[in-house]
């Protein structure tokens, strides 16, 4: 058996365009600030997580991260962050696991908002073995 070489996701790091941005931007949605040399490098903490931002001079695109941030209420953090001007580019759904809602950073990068429901988890985990029983 081989040892476990990852032991962690230790840091994202996003490509932004207009650093200075960003930066509000993560500022807005209450990450914090642990690092910043100007027009360089920044980095936030949230958790155990660090998020970097790196400036790159390419004009930038819209890209999926597939980060997910976990929100304790969807209805509140959608309301606080649209009155603080955060781009949705989809409003919080329901989808079997959660709530979800889609975010784009200066940069273009897609983050995504979610909130778990444990119930609807269950539920889901509930009906699948059912169904995986009746096969």
């Amino acid at each position: 058996m081989s040892k476990k070489i990852i032991k962690k996701v230790g840091m994202f790091i996003l490509m932004e365009s207009d650093l200075h941005s960003a930066v509000e931007f993560y500022k807005k949605l209450g990450l914090e600030l642990k690092f910043h040399l100007k027009d360089k490098w920044v980095e936030f903490r949230l958790g155990d997580i660090k998020i970097g931002l790196c400036p790159t001079g390419s004009e930038p695109q819209d890209r999926h991260t597939g980060i997910v941030l976990e929100v304790e209420n969807m209805s509140q953090a959608y309301e606080q962050l649209k009155e603080q001007d955060v781009v949705f580019l989809r409003e919080p759904f329901e989808a079997v696991h959660g709530v979800m809602a889609s975010i784009k950073d200066p940069g273009g990068n897609i983050l995504d908002l979610y909130e778990p429901t444990p119930e609807k988890v269950a539920e889901l985990v509930k009906k699948v073995k059912v169904e995986e029983v009746a096969e």
